[in-house]
């Protein structure tokens, strides 16, 4: 259980890590002047890929878990896919919202 508890330490500690690096490279651009707040439009076919990149992965574990593991990695294995199963159908969803208010008329 503990092992568990810290890789969701280190995975907090690693996007906190990056956060600050982006917001570091973000305030640097901005004391130079260089910094366009329009350059960072993010595109919607970013969410189409990490939400299928997602949904795939929880589609894996979830058949992973029903394939007969170990009793004791079974459960952790549901829950991971059932996790990563919901983040990727919401990146979806958010990529078709996206794709809806970013077409033209």
């Amino acid at each position: 259980m503990t092992d568990w508890i810290l890789i969701i330490i280190a995975t907090i500690a690693c996007y906190a890590f990056v956060t600050y690096l982006e917001h570091k490279k973000k305030i640097d651009l901005i004391d130079r002047g260089l910094w366009k707040p329009e350059e960072k439009q993010e595109k919607p076919e970013h969410k189409l890929i990490t939400g299928v990149l997602f949904f795939l992965l929880g589609v894996a574990l979830l058949m992973g878990s029903c394939l007969g593991m170990e009793p004791d990695l079974v459960g952790g294995l549901r829950i991971s896919g059932l996790l990563t199963t919901a983040a990727g159908m919401a990146l979806l969803i958010a990529y078709a919202i996206c794709k809806k208010t970013l077409t033209p008329v």
